[in-house]
């Protein structure tokens, strides 16, 4: 065989192991969640939630909130080192630029400002699956 084709099998080679190697750390990535599921399908480890405040108490310093596709709702206990944040669109979006990506605007809120209807994010530090209550909140965003 010649130099040139014994290098190119060589490239082809690598090509493919590489190709291999990527496509398989890309599968294990996608793999990766936040919680754990038993297989009934049941829950056993969740960090956050996506869902609707259905209420607010200033006083107390909580929401209640109904998780998306849940008919309990739960209660939120903020702390001082709560991270209460409020996404917004930079644009009208029913009128937005061509750019396809962009950046949410971040303002920072208080309690006070949440709203029966809100649709938030909420993320945690302990594990909060099958609980009712539950406190040690890392960050709430209200979604755009």
């Amino acid at each position: 065989m010649k130099k040139n084709q014994i290098i190119g099998i060589l490239i082809a080679v690598v090509l493919i192991f590489g190709g291999i190697i990527g496509w398989s750390v890309f599968q294990k990535g996608k793999l990766t969640l936040e919680e754990e599921v038993t297989p009934e399908g049941e829950v056993q480890e969740l960090f956050s939630l996506s869902g609707t405040v259905s209420s607010v108490d200033v006083e107390n310093n909580f929401l209640i909130v109904k998780p998306l596709e849940e008919e309990k709702e739960v209660k939120v206990i903020l702390s001082e080192t709560t991270s209460l944040i409020k996404l917004e669109f930079p644009f009208d979006p029913k009128n937005p630029p061509k750019e396809a990506t962009f950046t949410p605007k971040e303002t920072e809120i208080k309690i006070s400002d949440f709203k029966v209807g809100d649709n938030v994010f909420i993320k945690t530090k302990t594990n909060i699956a099958k609980k009712t209550e539950f406190d040690n909140v890392d960050f709430i965003h209200i979604l755009p």
